[in-house]
């Protein structure tokens, strides 16, 4: 039987942002030993990746993160409390992290107090956090604190190796009567940035279950910062806009993100056709034309990965008929501060 390692279990606010390479080192291989337990089929990011990661900062959220350290260079567990600046102000998104050698021993618990302590004598706000079926505990977890399932997402990925080639080519040769397709890689120029707004904005039609969320609020300021973001972590990001020719007006987007630096894992961003667009097969060729694209630029690359809410029947429909699988399932857990509160109590 294997003994748990003593800790000291007291709880330190950290600052990465201004941390040495030596300072984070700690913080890095935590989180690539979080990797390998949730993805160990993947390549973990190289250490300059992380460590940059690590210390972004942006006007769009404001971050807090606490530690619990095992010994002088290992962790035991991470706190991190998110808010965003931009929209639902109330919500507050919880990452807590417990290493496998230190479960069950609480710590979980003590990090949700810390949550609620930084909340101060707040009212009104939203505890919100993701687990992954990949992690049982963490389910359990939530269960046992009273955070209840808000949207249940299915985590699927397409084998590039085994895509049907003859499938994409035909969806890709769709071309619905009146729309082109506008591709972006990186910056979004000036003249199609309020079409790249416009279709974003159509991601607030997704089916949200019983997600208390407002409406994302994107604008063009929005955008330019994901950008600098997407930048800063070395990413790479192309973005397809369906555009009606009579108007000008957008009728459907989709986006990929890569790390040249992971080149086997391609991440499909969101997909969205706006409503008076739909039926007329516009997210079967905008969806082909990019996953054509990826064959066709980026060889290296052996899963697209997606997530798609439970209930998104659309585009879970077309996605499984482009070859996507089910690999595990994330779910979005929601709790009131106050319930949160007597719970640690």
């Amino acid at each position: 039987m294997k003994a748990t390692p003593a800790i000291d279990d007291s709880i330190k606010q950290v600052d990465l942002e201004r941390r040495s390479d030596d300072q984070l080192r700690p913080f890095v291989e935590f989180a690539w030993r979080r990797s390998k337990e949730e993805v160990p089929e993947d390549p973990v990011l190289p250490f300059k990746a992380m460590a940059t990661r690590m210390r972004m900062t942006s006007p769009l959220f404001v971050r807090q993160r606490w530690a619990v350290w095992a010994g002088p260079d290992k962790l035991a567990a991470t706190l991190s409390v998110n808010r965003s600046t931009q929209d639902n102000l109330s919500i507050r998104d919880l990452d807590i992290e417990v290493d496998p050698d230190h479960r069950r021993r609480g710590l979980g618990k003590k990090l949700l107090a810390k949550a609620v302590e930084a909340c101060g004598s707040a009212e009104g706000l939203v505890f919100q956090a993701w687990t992954t079926s990949r992690v049982p505990s963490g389910a359990a977890f939530a269960e046992r604190f009273g955070a209840k399932p808000g949207l249940r997402m299915r985590e699927s990925q397409l084998d590039l190796r085994t895509i049907d080639r003859a499938l994409i080519r035909t969806w890709g040769a769709i071309k619905p009567a009146g729309y082109r397709i506008e591709f972006i890689d990186g910056e979004t120029p000036e003249r199609l940035m309020d079409n790249v707004v416009t279709a974003i904005r159509a991601i607030n039609t997704m089916p949200r279950e019983d997600l208390q969320v407002e409406d994302w609020k994107i604008t063009a300021e929005t955008i330019r910062e994901w950008e600098r973001i997407t930048r800063t972590r070395g990413q790479e990001h192309r973005m397809a806009v369906v555009i009606e020719q009579s108007t000008g007006a957008s009728a459907a987007f989709t986006e990929v993100f890569f790390d040249p630096r992971v080149p086997s894992i391609v991440h499909q961003g969101g997909t969205a056709t706006i409503q008076e667009h739909r039926g007329k097969r516009i997210g079967k060729w905008v969806k082909a034309r990019m996953a054509q694209r990826v064959l066709d630029e980026l060889p290296e690359a052996r899963f697209i990965r997606t997530g798609n809410a439970g209930t998104n029947a659309a585009m879970l429909a077309i996605n499984v008929a482009m070859g996507f699988k089910p690999v595990w399932e994330s779910v979005i857990w929601q709790i009131p501060l106050e319930d949160a509160r007597r719970y640690v109590r």
